[in-house]
């Protein structure tokens, strides 16, 4: 025995777009998170730790690889994204059915 569906549930065509809209934010979260690593990040010491490399006996630079943060950050932000994309989804699916749920009220007086 089948239970029916609640009259009210989203068509699959609304929760594929969901899906892909989700999706989609995790993406481009995570690509903003990869470039804004990339732009702040350097690989080469910069022009100060160079001066201070030639100025202080004893000091190194630290060049280290960014390719970890970028991952990490990546990661993050497209985690974030998705969460932040799929909670403003299962509010509008909700307010969307609650709304097809009513029949509108007659707008005469009694």
């Amino acid at each position: 025995m089948t239970t029916p569906e609640h009259p009210n549930l989203p068509r699959r065509g609304v929760l594929a777009l969901a899906f892909l809209g989700i999706a989609a934010a995790g993406i481009l979260g995570g690509t903003i998170g990869y470039g804004l690593v990339g732009v702040s990040c350097s690989d080469a010491p910069t022009r100060a730790e160079r001066l201070l490399t030639e100025a202080v006996p004893g000091f190194t630079a630290a060049g280290g690889s960014c390719a970890v943060s970028a991952l990490v950050v990546a990661l993050v932000a497209t985690a974030g994204s998705a969460i932040g994309a799929g909670v403003v989804t299962v509010l509008l699916l909700r307010s969307q059915s609650e709304w097809r749920g009513h029949a509108p009220r007659s707008t005469r007086p009694r």
